[in-house]
């Protein structure tokens, strides 16, 4: 992959530990966190130095710190489906994913909800297994079924009954009872 904006220089800067220093122009957000994800990733880049690359950027779009960690946590999402990814990165990986969730830049409940249950459990997000999760799942879906089902039974029954009185309203006994002499 080719980057555009974490380069060889802005790595010297970070890694000189150079504060002044600040990419010239406003770069697009999602670009910049996926490049700096992959270069952390591939250990150019101590994850120390994470929240530093981020102070000296400007971004095109203004972003709170919820929308960062939001889009950090959608970037790791992605690149831990990738199952071509060697182990020592896919170590690396794991090792970000902890550490954003320790420096509060992403909050736990981001991965949570957007990660699959395997790398949760390698991240140690989860305490349970991602197969012993996939069970617990299924109980749940399974007893949601249910109860689902049993409501719509009883919609539906309720339905029926609304429908007779409806017609014993409308049709008075007195006027049933004449036209059954006729």
């Amino acid at each position: 992959m080719e980057c555009l904006h974490v380069t060889e220089e802005f790595l010297l800067e970070l890694k000189s530990g150079n504060r002044s220093f600040r990419l010239p122009h406003p770069v697009p957000i999602l670009r910049f966190l996926y490049e700096l994800s992959w270069t952390l990733v591939r250990g150019e880049l101590p994850f120390q130095k994470c929240k530093a690359a981020l102070d000296s950027v400007e971004f095109v779009d203004k972003v709170s710190a919820v929308g960062l960690g939001s889009n950090f946590a959608d970037i790791i999402t992605q690149m831990a489906q990738d199952l071509t990814m060697s182990g020592e990165y896919r170590s690396r990986l794991i090792k970000l994913a902890k550490w954003l969730v320790e420096s509060a830049l992403v909050p736990l409940r981001f991965f949570q909800e957007r990660c699959e249950e395997e790398f949760l459990w390698e991240a140690e997000m989860i305490k349970i297994k991602a197969q012993d999760l996939k069970g617990k799942e299924v109980r749940v879906n399974t007893r949601l079924l249910y109860q689902q089902t049993k409501f719509n039974l009883l919609r539906e029954e309720s339905e029926g009954y609304a429908k007779l009185e409806v017609h014993y309203c409308f049709f008075p006994i007195g006027f049933l009872c004449s036209h059954m002499w006729l």
